[in-house]
């Protein structure tokens, strides 16, 4: 889950920003006429990577609610959204191995498309609630843009799993009086006034293959999706190291000075700036390690020989070790009384 983001500090990216305005172009809103009201030019939706204030985002928004002549003008710009706003994590998503794997690496990556509320995942017997907690969720602009991505979400990843289908769509706005638009958009259930704004899919859809899976592709981007994480601005550098540290022990044992050149820092600098954070870089070694391998432990698939080698351990006997330091258990112990 991520961090906690302070509205008054929070930025989504350029990609969306672009995007929504595109869309709004093609439903006949002016572009100048938006920029300017939003406090917006294009030298700052020029960079694909760079970030906006999502105060300015937000504002966007605002104008699109107020200057469109639609009982739901967020369903409409969400269905001329396309997945280059999203850019990575759109791309990411996309060549997923499995439905499953791109709502993980949605949750990982959520950051880097904004900052203007919080995605989940939820398992309820038989179904998987994907939802969407908004900053500032009672402001009417809100709806908005919730909507348009609720309604981008399916079209995005609809087209890329056989047999995809929502169980129900849950909204957190009371029901309208008209709702063809919203049939039109989610063509399954609609429930209103819920405590969140919710797709929910079979569980079993988890496991559907995701039709455009590219391992190679996956691999090039996710590397360019941690980097670019590591590096918002509104996460401290513990954040940055953790997040980095995760990718690293995918590919066995975490290099210290690779991952101070990704945070174009020196190997002493790195140190000195984690001690001003009260911590230190073997310490947030041992922490992640810890965390995943509970986590892995948790879930209950794989053997505790393979968690070391996750974990990048060379030898199964020294994560035994170690994991009997952290807890007091052997992996063998701590998943039994987890099962309990």
């Amino acid at each position: 889950m991520p961090n906690a983001i302070d509205p008054r500090h929070a930025s989504v990216s350029a990609s969306l920003t672009q995007g929504v305005l595109h869309a709004a172009v093609r439903l006949g809103v002016p572009r100048a006429e938006l920029l300017a009201a939003s406090g917006l030019n294009e030298s700052q939706l020029s960079d694909p990577d760079g970030r906006i204030a999502f105060q300015a985002h937000e504002q966007l928004w605002q104008e699109l609610h107020s200057r469109m002549a639609l009982s739901e003008p967020g369903l409409a710009i969400g269905a001329n959204l396309a997945p280059g706003p999203f850019s990575v994590l759109g791309y990411l998503l996309q060549s997923s191995a499995t439905l499953g794997d791109a709502l993980v690496a949605a949750l990982r990556y959520q950051r880097l498309v904004g900052e203007g509320g919080e995605l989940q995942l939820q398992e309820h017997g038989n179904e998987l609630r994907v939802l969407y907690r908004p900053v500032h969720p009672h402001a009417a602009v809100t709806r908005t843009r919730v909507l348009a991505l609720m309604v981008f979400w399916i079209q995005l990843m609809a087209p890329l799993v056989h047999h995809y289908r929502l169980l129900r769509a849950e909204f957190a706005h009371p029901q309208p009086d008209d709702l063809t638009p919203y049939e039109a958009a989610f063509n399954c259930p609609l429930a209103f006034g819920c405590a969140d704004y919710a797709l929910v899919l079979p569980l079993e859809l988890r496991a559907a293959p995701l039709i455009q899976a590219n391992p190679p592709l996956q691999t090039l981007l996710r590397q360019h999706a941690e980097a670019l994480l590591a590096r918002l601005p509104s996460e401290g550098l513990v954040a940055r190291v953790v997040t980095l540290l995760g990718a690293q022990l995918a590919h066995g044992e975490p290099d210290r000075a690779e991952l101070a050149r990704t945070l174009n820092l020196s190997e002493r600098t790195l140190q000195r700036r984690l001690a001003e954070e009260g911590s230190s870089y073997q310490q947030l070694l041992s922490d992640t390690r810890q965390q995943l391998a509970e986590r892995y432990l948790d879930d209950g698939q794989l053997p505790a020989a393979e968690i070391a080698l996750l974990l990048g351990y060379s030898e199964p006997s020294v994560f035994f070790r170690a994991f009997r330091n952290w807890t007091g258990l052997t992996p063998g112990e701590y998943r039994q009384r987890a099962a309990k």
